[in-house]
């Protein structure tokens, strides 16, 4: 006994109760990483093989996927729609997931990383397609996994028509009407911030972006590597959003919003009408946004990833 301290024999077992509490509901991330690496290899070894059925065991049933230069898939039926394609104008797939960093948020599991995809399209060389990738996965009852989004894109230039032309399934139907959490005060101030980053597109200020993200924040733009931390993706915005562009209209929106814990998961989506010079265009997009609260409460972006449609 600690002379001048009084012991409890009830603070004690409160204290007890309280470690053991604990250490039954921690997750062990180590197990999740290597749960996690199993699939990407299992998810790997089907790609490879063309197994197209077993590719789709590793998806929620309202599963998301966001593939780089085509629409977002909304079902598992489009999902299996775009493989199954991809499959039959490719040959000589060969596939490799890295993981970058894993972590569990109240029901989901948050992890990033990079890929290797090359393949043979018509009579072309073997292309290789490298890139990275945020993948959003549900922790079910018995602690099994089942992706509900995820994201890809290359992470240098990359040609467009490297990749096979797939044709979107007719059944594939767009949805960006906000599915809001029970309580829906998170998305409205997304929604708000949203508003914000798009005036900051089309006033091509790119010093202003920087304070809506967290200090160990991860961005992955299209055609770049992750840049990693504020400051380096303050770096980033400053050189991209350049003078030389003229924006006439941004439009940022967002369909799912799922709560987890101190983060919030959002599928978003984004319209960007451009002139340069005698030229002018659109450019439509996606992106998976992962917000963490903070301690003073506002949300910021923590991790986020966009590509072209």
């Amino acid at each position: 006994m600690i002379p001048g301290k009084c012991f409890s024999p009830r603070k004690s077992l409160l204290i007890i109760f309280l470690g053991f509490s604990m250490s039954v509901f921690a997750i062990d991330t180590s197990a999740v990483r290597t749960q996690v690496e199993m699939l990407n290899r299992q998810f790997s070894q089907a790609l490879e093989t063309g197994d197209v059925p077993a590719m789709l065991r590793y998806y929620a049933t309202d599963a998301v996927a966001m593939p780089e230069h085509h629409p977002t898939l909304f079902s598992r039926s489009a999902i299996h729609h775009y493989f199954q394609q991809w499959l039959t104008t490719t040959r000589n797939n060969r596939y490799q997931r890295s993981i970058y960093a894993i972590m569990v948020a109240n029901g989901y599991v948050l992890e990033s990383g990079n890929f290797t995809h090359t393949f043979t399209f018509s009579d072309r060389q073997p292309s290789k397609y490298s890139g990275k990738y945020i993948h959003i996965w549900r922790i079910g009852r018995n602690k099994e996994l089942a992706m509900v989004s995820e994201i890809w894109g290359a992470a240098d230039n990359f040609d467009r028509a490297t990749l096979p032309p797939l044709a979107a399934d007719s059944n594939n139907r767009m949805r960006i009407d906000p599915v809001l959490p029970a309580d829906s005060a998170a998305a409205n101030t997304i929604n708000n911030i949203n508003r914000q980053i798009a005036q900051l597109v089309k006033s091509r200020n790119g010093a202003g972006f920087a304070k809506y993200y967290t200090a160990d924040a991860i961005y992955m733009p299209y055609y770049m590597p992750m840049v990693i931390g504020r400051d380096s993706i303050h770096q980033y915005y400053l050189v991209h959003e350049g003078p030389n562009v003229h924006i006439d209209a941004v439009q940022i929106s967002m369909s799912r919003l799922l709560p987890a814990g101190n983060y919030f998961l959002a599928n978003g989506y984004y319209r960007v009408n451009w002139r340069a010079g005698e030229h002018e265009g659109l450019v439509t997009g996606k992106s998976i946004n992962i917000w963490r609260k903070e301690p003073d409460g506002t949300l910021k972006l923590y991790w986020q990833m966009t590509n072209h449609d």
